[in-house]
């Protein structure tokens, strides 16, 4: 796949467009392609860039996807009248970039998309800390003392007898919880995923 940029449709003279006030795909139509991105573009974005008539992705660079972000641009060619797509290799190796322009980057499918993102629910995260959390609590509480006694017999393995009590069991269960969950937040936060719109689906 050579790395230069593939432009759509030359710009419209108007800037500011709605993407969804100009494409022509039928409403099912454009679910699907919206459908399309949001499973197999954006899980890529890393970072995304807003100008006067433009929006910008930085992707992480995967297998297939430099194929499908040209796919992308083929079928808003045929869709997206007066919108120049273009997708080029990114500015550090190993991504890719996908720019919009002569849009309104303030425009309501941008927003939807970037909401829409598949982003963890509150409710998911507390769940995986507390299953993170209960693993490693039992980990250390429970197993440790038994196969140091294995290892190094019960006279070395006395002091850690202390760990297997109910009390101890629960405030680790606190502790790596917590932690857990702060390490989601902060790569959540770090890593936040961007946005797109338009997919192949012609």
């Amino acid at each position: 796949m050579k790395d230069e940029t593939i432009p759509s449709v030359a710009r419209g003279a108007e800037a500011g467009l709605d993407p969804l006030a100009v494409c022509t795909l039928p409403p099912e139509g454009l679910q699907e392609r919206l459908a399309w991105i949001r499973s197999e573009i954006l899980p890529h974005a890393i970072a995304s860039e807003r100008g006067a008539d433009s929006v910008a992705w930085e992707l992480e660079d995967a297998p297939g996807l430099a194929g499908k972000l040209d796919g992308l641009v083929a079928a808003e060619r045929e869709c997206c009248s007066g919108i120049l797509f273009t997708h080029a290799a990114g500015a550090t190796p190993g991504r890719r970039r996908l720019e919009v322009s002569g849009v309104d980057p303030d425009a309501a499918v941008f927003g939807a998309l970037q909401n829409q993102g598949a982003t963890p629910s509150l409710g998911g995260r507390v769940a995986k800390a507390a299953g993170i959390g209960t693993a490693l609590s039992l980990l250390f509480c429970c197993m440790l003392p038994v196969a140091v006694a294995g290892l190094l017999g019960a006279a070395v393995a006395a002091p850690f007898a202390s760990l297997d009590q109910p009390w101890v069991i629960g405030a680790g269960f606190v502790l790596f919880a917590a932690a857990t969950f702060g390490w989601q937040s902060r790569r959540r936060a770090s890593t936040q995923p961007a946005t797109d719109v338009g997919a192949p689906s012609r």
